[in-house]
């Protein structure tokens, strides 16, 4: 399970001069290498399959076109939920892929029950009975930096605890019945993409793109890099940076 392929964006960064090679076969022998690794024959893309958003261009079909012809080879089943980036993939993506709406799709995995979508637009109100709800979307990273000022941005995954019921009142869904209220995960996947960007979860005051991330109990939020590394809690990682901001300000003082 990827999001955010975002393929021909090499194309982007070369209208600033910087060139890079097409990607798409590259992205689809990576995803064939995990799907070999894991012994896996599904694959769910949560959309952001290209990059340019509103239509697609002779140099999307190409790219497109490369990337599910190669990923057919092994992969038996692909899903893909469309994104805010996929606007006239429909007539690119091969018949045998199965396409979702913005809105997602809910799936059985052993006792649970999980909805999967991009993440720019709202889950359909059946979500509110899943375990867990896995979006893409937010390309959210890391800032890692040192006292010499010196700074990295990492990838990361996002898993923590939505605060179900302010979730639920704010949508104005009323469909939990008795016996439903456990937890309800929310999981939000790096950009699988290496050279798109991202946006920081350090800065506080950062408008974010993901709309389910305001409900999300920061304490109980914690962050991995794309290994598997525990980092901290969403709360830890606010708490430094509002900590760090105010020391400058106390600095610019005197």
């Amino acid at each position: 399970m990827v999001s955010d392929i975002h393929l021909g964006y090499e194309l982007e960064l070369a209208k600033k001069g910087i060139s890079l090679p097409q990607r798409a076969s590259s992205i689809a022998n990576r995803l064939i290498d995990l799907g070999n690794k894991h012994e896996a024959k599904g694959l769910y893309i949560l959309g952001d399959v290209k990059h340019k958003v509103a239509w697609a261009s002779p140099a999307d079909w190409f790219q497109v076109t490369t990337f599910f012809n190669r990923l057919q080879a092994w992969f038996e089943d692909i899903v893909v939920t469309l994104g805010n980036h996929d606007g006239g993939i429909r007539s690119l993506i091969p018949a045998s892929v199965t396409m979702v709406g913005t809105r997602g799709t809910t799936i059985q995995c052993r006792n649970d029950t999980i909805t999967l979508l991009h993440g720019n637009a709202w889950p359909g109100p059946e979500s509110v009975r899943s375990s867990y709800v896995i979006t893409g979307h937010g390309h959210y990273m890391i800032e890692l930096k040192d006292s010499a000022g010196l700074r990295l941005l990492e990838p990361i995954w996002l898993i923590g605890v939505l605060d179900k019921q302010r979730y639920m009142q704010d949508r104005g869904d009323n469909l939990v019945s008795k016996g439903q209220d456990k937890d309800m995960i929310l999981i939000i996947l790096p950009a699988f993409n290496k050279i798109v960007g991202g946006i920081s979860v350090n800065r506080t005051e950062t408008r974010h793109p993901s709309p389910m991330i305001k409900y999300l109990i920061e304490e109980r939020t914690q962050l991995y890099l794309t290994d598997g590394t525990f980092l901290t809690t969403l709360s830890k990682i606010r708490e430094l940076e509002r900590e760090s901001r105010k020391e400058l300000e106390n600095a610019g003082q005197h």
